[in-house]
């Protein structure tokens, strides 16, 4: 598990909201402000290639390890986060040490959130 000094990426967690238009269509889309910004530490683990349209695009995953709390521990796979300024989907999130002191958190780049 990381040290706190080894915490260096701020990261930040978006989720999925819902609004009126005022003509009774409701549109969703991802909220302007993060719900949550914590310092977190990113590894990369791969790059792979799919094929997709047509054309070639490439994924990458890795592991993000953030402190756990309470706010931390209500982000779902549901939700995405920004790191570097890059966006990643949430693939999976687990507590290696079941002690609750920091979460992984399994998250993918080039794939639809």
């Amino acid at each position: 598990m990381p040290g706190a000094g080894q915490l260096r990426d701020r990261v930040s967690f978006y989720r999925l909201t819902e609004a009126d238009d005022g003509y009774g269509n409701v549109h969703s889309g991802w909220a302007d402000d993060p719900f949550l910004t914590v310092w977190g530490a990113f590894q990369p683990e791969r790059g792979r290639e799919r094929l997709e349209a047509g054309r070639m695009e490439s994924a990458v995953a890795g592991v993000l390890t953030v402190r756990s709390s309470a706010d931390a521990r209500a982000v779902t796979p549901a939700d995405k986060v920004a790191v570097k300024g890059e966006d990643y989907a949430i693939r999976s999130i687990t507590n290696p040490d079941r002690r609750n002191r920091f979460l992984e958190i399994l998250v993918e780049r080039g794939v639809a959130p």
